[in-house]
């Protein structure tokens, strides 16, 4: 008979878009159970003259029909997140007991990524025309990585002349220099961080 031993928690997500029209994970349920939680296995793999290392657990839960866990469902188990490879019904005519391989999620990669995504900024400008200029208080100090002008996007330079679809990012003094003049009610986007 298994052993139930550790308490792990199943977590359901879905995706929604957010304003730049990528998808972030909403988690639409959470619950726990009782598992038996079978020792780690780890193996070597060798990508891109890289060492990695991946490891498994087993989790045995108990089955239930009102919630079954799913393959997209997230494991977590001492503060660490579990994807599941796959997932056996033990006992198919009398279904009790789910066996669950699942892999350890390596969270703290790219940790020292140089962009914290909670601090992305954007702004639309609508343009009052004959203009060229955008001064704006708030990108003095700030990265630009994105300059639309009615959806078209901008080559970004940080100095000289810009020309055609060319902008002049200047930092210190939070300015958008463009190549072009601006007609009347064009929308000029630019997402800054």
């Amino acid at each position: 008979m298994y052993k139930l031993n550790r308490r792990v928690t199943l977590k359901r997500y879905t995706t929604l878009k957010n304003e730049f029209g990528g998808l972030v994970p909403v988690i639409t349920g959470e619950w726990s159970k009782w598992s038996e939680v079978r020792d780690r296995t780890g193996n070597s793999l060798n990508d891109y003259q890289q060492s990695q290392w991946s490891y498994t657990h087993i989790f045995v839960l108990r089955y239930e029909k009102e919630r079954p866990t799913r393959s997209n469902d997230v494991i977590v188990y001492e503060n660490e997140n579990y994807k599941i490879n796959y997932i056996q019904i033990r006992t198919e005519g009398h279904k009790s007991f789910e066996y669950i391989e699942a892999t350890k999620l390596d969270e703290n990669i790219n940790s020292d990524a140089p962009m914290d995504t909670s601090t992305i900024q954007y702004v639309n400008y609508t343009a009052i025309g004959d203009e060229y200029v955008i001064t704006d208080g708030n990108l003095i100090g700030k990265n630009i990585f994105l300059v639309l002008k009615d959806g078209v996007g901008f080559e970004l330079l940080t100095g000289g002349t810009p020309s055609g679809k060319q902008v002049v990012f200047n930092s210190t003094l939070g300015t958008l220099t463009f190549g072009v003049t601006f007609a009347s009610d064009e929308v000029i986007t630019y997402i800054y961080f």
